[in-house]
């Protein structure tokens, strides 16, 4: 049982840093004066370091040892949480943040690992992965009520070094409860399709992020677009043709097995951007805490924590397309309904992250057993760490292109939105630049006083020019969510074809479960 402790303190660390950080964005964009670009970086570095690195992971643990990666996963995590929650600017900060996500790559893939060598007997093993599963499930959604207690009780770096003690516990319980263990036969490291993936996914995000603040029209943006879907491409070719490849591409020719994977990088994508643009809207533009932003966030961890479980058994007992049928409509409502939502109450934005959770939880679940479970037992394994890597990139994607819509259509009409407010075009521009910077409608105060570019408000200017950047804010924000749910929907069309055509061109034998 220690084992199993031991190995899930180190998944809750990795899962509950996912989100942790997404409240305390605010007060980082504060501390180090950043503006969207630089907290899309404080999130996406982690998810890209564990996005690029999850499937080679699991090979340097079958030959090195589990336990020995699991150890070095852990230390490294733990070092690189110290070096974030004392970072003196944003460089240090996203630089650690990419590593540590590297360390929970290798955390992931060693301590579920361990896990299943430690318990010959299947039903012990079962129970035993339940429980590990259970605590990834519990960490991710807790991460923004407990990051934004600590930011604000403590400070927004006590939500980096709270890893400290936890990963000090880990490592002792390791070394004193976990055997090693280690695959009898190994895999080529795939070096060239690491890179491949690693500079692909990297250039790509790169540009998302720096394409409002450098131009999109830049050589360096369109050179790193270029580059990103070329990479791509040489990516799926030479992993087609080679004999130890990271990321086995024939496995796509299996559709049911594609489109499980095409709709878990959506909902994915949807989900983690939708979170960091909510959070955004509750303290960017209510002006609510940290605190009071986790908790209304809370509605999202709690249906999840709740029903995942719940999906498990259901899946079980009725299948997975059933039940997946049921997750994907309620994640696109739930998407849309927070929305509909922002301009009207914060409680039925609440209410649309409610529904949101129910929706999650019932879709990733079935959808992983529909994945896995349609691919002969032999590439299980490979397919399954394919599948798993969708919440890393997926959330990579979601953070950069939803935080980027955001950055681009204030870019594009908040000077316009502002023209009744600041009539006079250079204080203005002043004032829109400042507010852009910061995303945050209240940052106009810095370019007001003397000597400044709006030296002397009128009366009511002061409210004008703050009703009218939040109006267009929350217009941002609505089609940044907007578009996480159209693309859900867009994913939904094609697994409710793969479900039709499944059922019925499957004998009930051969349907995936």
């Amino acid at each position: 049982m220690l084992t199993v402790v031991a190995t899930a303190l180190g998944v809750f660390l990795v899962a509950l840093d996912v989100l942790i950080a997404n409240v305390a964005l605010p007060d980082i964009q504060r501390n180090f004066g950043v503006g969207e670009s630089g907290l899309q970086w404080v999130v996406t570095a982690y998810s890209i370091g564990m996005s690029v690195f999850v499937m080679a992971a699991a090979t340097f643990a079958d030959r090195f040892g589990r336990r020995l990666v699991y150890v070095v996963g852990i230390s490294v995590f733990t070092v690189c949480s110290v070096a974030a929650g004392l970072a003196p600017d944003l460089g240090v900060m996203a630089v650690a943040r990419a590593v540590q996500g590297v360390a929970a790559a290798a955390v992931i893939v060693s301590s579920l690992a361990l896990v299943s060598s430690a318990f010959p007997d299947k039903g012990d093993r079962a129970k035993a992965i339940g429980l590990w599963t259970g605590v990834a499930t519990i960490a991710s959604p807790l991460g923004p009520t407990l990051g934004g207690f600590l930011t604000e009780a403590v400070s927004w770096r006590a939500v980096f070094l709270i890893n400290v003690p936890v990963g000090v516990l880990a490592l002792a319980l390791t070394f004193g409860y976990v055997g090693e263990s280690r695959a009898e036969q190994t895999r080529g490291f795939d070096w060239g399709g690491q890179m491949l993936f690693a500079v692909s996914v990297g250039a790509l995000a790169y540009a998302f992020i720096q394409g409002q603040n450098l131009g999109w029209t830049s050589p360096l943006v369109l050179a790193l677009l270029a580059v990103g879907v070329a990479g791509f491409a040489v990516f799926g070719r030479y992993e087609y043709g080679s004999p130890n490849p990271m990321m086995d591409v024939r496995l796509f020719g299996n559709r049911t097995y594609t489109v499980a994977i095409v709709t878990a990088f959506s909902a994915f994508f949807g989900v983690y951007g939708m979170l960091l643009v909510v959070t955004q809207y509750f303290q960017n533009v209510e002006d609510y805490s940290p605190e009071l932003a986790g908790l209304l966030i809370l509605p999202f961890a709690f249906t999840l924590m709740v029903l995942s479980p719940v999906a498990g058994r259901l899946v079980a007992r009725f299948e997975a397309l059933p039940i997946a049928r049921i997750g994907q409509p309620l994640l696109v409502v739930g998407l849309a309904i927070i929305a509909v939502s922002m301009p009207v109450s914060v409680y039925l934005v609440a209410a649309g992250l409610f529904v949101t959770g129910a929706g999650t939880a019932l879709l990733v679940i079935p959808i992983t057993s529909l994945a896995v479970g349609s691919v002969p037992p032999d590439r299980a394994g490979m397919a399954s760490g394919i599948f798993n890597a969708q919440r890393a990139i997926g959330s990579t994607f979601g953070f950069a292109v939803l935080g980027t819509i955001l950055a681009v259509w204030l870019g594009g009409t908040l000077d316009a939105a502002l023209r009744e407010a600041v009539p006079e075009s250079r204080a203005r521009q002043a004032v829109t630049d400042r507010i852009i910077q910061e995303a945050n409608p209240y940052a106009y105060v810095a370019e007001v006083g003397p000597g400044r570019p709006l030296p002397a408000p009128t009366p009511g200017q002061r409210e004008a020019i703050v009703t009218a950047a939040k109006e267009d804010f929350i217009r941002a924000s609505q089609l940044s969510v907007a578009v996480g749910a159209a693309f859900c929907t867009v994913t939904a069309v094609l697994f409710w074809t793969l479900a039709r055509s499944s059922t019925t061109g499957q004998k009930p034998d051969d349907a995936p479960a």
